[in-house]
């Protein structure tokens, strides 16, 4: 079972070095012939089996396969890489991705020295339709599964349904080569990408125009808070190349859970702050994050000022009282700090409180992320209130923004994260996405600017991507 860190900031771990270290393909791949015994496949469900390796030396994801899912969340030292595809079904949305987890019939087997669960990859958008065309939820079990930490590695290979148990056997060993083959494949090195801005939606105008359209509604009584976003495509002067996307992302925000899901030709790459809910053997963290500052190294007092914003406070606080109301029933305890943190992250900072407890017997993870998402932080409240003036003014979220990925294990353990800083690659396109939360003090040219310090967090890793 993975270990879970619930902490803040902290050292990106050396097997996440920038710097690949050779890796032994064909000793690994005579270990998996010696230890991958042929399976009988179960016809009414998945059957997975574990087998454990040595620590590996991962520097990133190998995105340039066209059917990778990955998480990595480098300061905890985890990295998990999908490849292929076992089981994958689309649902509307994230409630039916429950239901379908709880009746999935899933059978485990471990080789002699692996005892690491399954695991499965699991998203979705923020509801409604995507204009992008995603699905509205979606999970997928890999075929093969690598899981990293710095104690050791994994390979979980996954299949679903009837199959010849030896052809079954030759299919995982070559993805493995396929896998093993791409861990050693530098990501190549490129010239700066040059980007140009060719749509936003909606334009700066009306973006305030709904600012202030949503401040009236607040001092109307009919809402407390929303969150607006703004959508805008670039292109590139060569096609983007996803893995140097992510390891940039890697080396830039060590603390975020930075993600990756393939579409086809469109892969969405995102380092993400929020985390909507982790659980591990019944311990459950969900993290208030709202209210933003920029960082600037010449003004030293700007986390100052952030703590001490009245504005700032008020959203935070709006968001955090939230959650709490929202995990309470599911949890025997709660514990909800009194005065938020900040969270830096290059050059923008935000206040942050990490809310924890312990679930009630026979509470899972993903109720408690379908009781928390969507959150204050990327709806408002009330909710009800929010999400229909935000269909009044027109608003949309494309790719999966704000909605959530992450995964969950065969045990029930898992992590999912809002869809923040992201960007939904596509040949020479990006769509990226960013947002803000209009309480009662929000100014229209105020809200405008910190969406535009949101995006260039993207804006900047894309230049290498």
């Amino acid at each position: 079972m993975c270990d879970m860190a619930f902490a803040g900031p902290g050292m990106i771990p050396a097997s996440f070095a920038s710097v690949p270290v050779p890796l032994d393909r064909q000793r690994l791949l005579a270990r998996l012939v010696d230890r991958l015994p042929a399976i009988q496949p179960e016809a009414d469900g998945v059957v997975s089996l574990t087998v454990a390796l040595p620590p590996l030396p991962i520097s990133s994801s190998p995105l340039h396969l066209p059917d990778i899912w990955s998480w990595t969340r480098p300061s905890d030292g985890l990295a998990l890489i999908g490849l292929g595809t076992a089981l994958q079904r689309e649902f509307p949305g994230p409630a039916e991705l429950a239901t379908a987890l709880r009746r999935l019939v899933w059978h485990h087997q471990n080789s002699d020295d692996g005892n690491g669960q399954p695991v499965a990859f699991l998203g979705h958008g923020f509801g409604g339709d995507d204009p992008s065309g995603l699905p509205g939820g979606l999970l997928r079990i890999p075929r093969l599964l690598l899981r990293h930490q710095p104690d050791g590695s994994e390979m979980i290979f996954s299949h679903a349904g009837n199959g010849d148990p030896d052809t079954i056997r030759q299919s995982w060993l070559d993805a493995a080569d396929r896998l093993l083959l791409a861990l050693q494949t530098p990501i190549p090195s490129l010239s700066e990408n040059v980007l140009v801005r060719i749509s936003e939606n909606p334009q700066a105008d009306v973006f305030k125009r709904r600012v202030r359209a949503v401040t009236s509604a607040i001092a109307a009584g009919r809402v407390e808070k929303v969150v607006l976003s703004r959508r805008v495509v670039v292109a590139g002067s060569r096609p983007f190349i996803p893995a140097r996307l992510a390891a940039a992302l890697i080396e830039q925000h060590p603390t975020c859970a930075i993600f990756t899901a393939a579409f086809g030709s469109r892969i969405l790459v995102a380092a993400s702050p929020e985390r909507l809910v982790a659980c591990q053997d019944r311990r459950v963290e969900s993290y208030a994050l709202a209210g933003t500052a920029r960082c600037d190294s010449d003004d030293p007092f700007l986390g100052g000022r952030l703590l001490c914003s009245a504005k700032d406070r008020h959203e935070h606080r709006l968001v955090v009282g939230w959650i709490e109301e929202a995990l309470s029933g599911l949890c025997e305890t709660l514990d909800v700090p009194a005065e938020p943190r900040r969270m830096a992250l290059g050059k923008l900072q935000h206040l942050w409180t990490p809310i924890s407890g312990v679930l009630r017997p026979g509470a899972t993870l993903l109720e408690a992320a379908t009781r928390l998402h969507p959150t204050p932080a990327v709806a408002g409240l009330p909710l009800a209130a929010a999400r229909a003036l935000l269909d009044e003014l027109g608003e949309t979220r494309s790719g999966w923004y704000t909605g959530a990925m992450g995964w969950i294990d065969r045990s029930g353990d898992g992590e999912l994260a809002v869809v923040l800083r992201c960007a939904l690659l596509n040949g020479y396109l990006a769509e990226l996405s960013a947002g803000g939360g209009i309480v009662a003090a929000s100014q229209a040219e105020a809200e405008f600017a910190e969406t535009e310090l949101k995006l260039q967090t993207m804006l900047d890793a894309l230049l290498v991507a």
